[in-house]
């Protein structure tokens, strides 16, 4: 697929609702969040709101034609990262969804798998980085119609230097691949110099999509002069 032209720049307050739109919209590996549950503002809550609201100059975007299609958001620190969302925003979250399933607003079987999930498996199937060693880590969504075409390259390589210009000695991504599919971590390893850590069969969409996925953990040096300093990813 052919590179598209567009901006990579820092993000702005205006770009708040277009990038919960979108991880709104990608939340299942490019897919809508509904599809594994239905309350689609979960997901940015979970996944966008700390970097916007806590670390918003480590946040970028990419824009086509005056839109934002797609964004990266870099963790300086990820253990305070953990602790505001400990303490501030799964509070919001957990109190979202009890007042939404005491008053039947829930309808959909597989909001409920997700919920089971996480009660019963997502502890144990979590992934576990070294923070000594691997501090900060980076989100991204890119929509559909945008990947493949240059702009993750472009936001990743941005991102790293902030945070090689940050001080940050080392990063880590999660990624998810179904069963046979390792493009995604192929490309970070060959082209962002990422390693594979760690591997862990996850289960969370295998019962919507029928398929067996993995959740992978990968890290990198962030060394001036590292690996991949001339290349320049993680989407959830």
């Amino acid at each position: 697929m052919k590179s598209v032209k567009g901006i990579v720049r820092s993000f702005e307050e205006k770009d708040r609702k277009s990038i919960r739109a979108i991880c709104r919209r990608t939340g299942q590996k490019g897919n809508p969040a509904r599809l594994f549950f239905e309350d689609e503002e979960i997901v940015p809550m979970i996944f966008a709101d700390y970097y916007m609201d806590y670390e918003p100059e480590s946040c970028l975007v990419a824009e086509v034609d005056g839109r934002v299609v797609g964004y990266m958001f870099a963790c300086k620190d990820t253990r305070r990262c953990n602790r505001v969302l400990l303490t501030r925003i799964y509070p919001r979250v957990c109190l979202r969804i009890l007042w939404k399933i005491l008053t039947f607003q829930y309808r959909e079987k597989q909001t409920y798998q997700t919920l089971w999930w996480i009660i019963s498996r997502g502890w144990r199937e979590a992934l576990h980085p070294p923070l000594d060693k691997y501090p900060g880590h980076a989100h991204f969504n890119i929509e559909s119609a945008h990947r493949g075409r240059g702009l993750g390259q472009r936001l990743s390589f941005a991102t790293r230097q902030h945070m090689i210009e940050s001080g940050i000695r080392g990063s880590y991504c999660v990624i998810r691949e179904e069963e046979g599919d390792d493009e995604l971590s192929a490309f970070l390893c060959r082209e962002s110099g990422y390693k594979i850590l760690n591997i862990k069969r996850n289960t969370v969409w295998e019962k919507v999509t029928g398929k067996k996925w993995y959740a992978k953990l990968l890290v990198r040096d962030l060394r001036p002069g590292s690996e991949g300093d001339h290349n320049a990813s993680s989407e959830h």
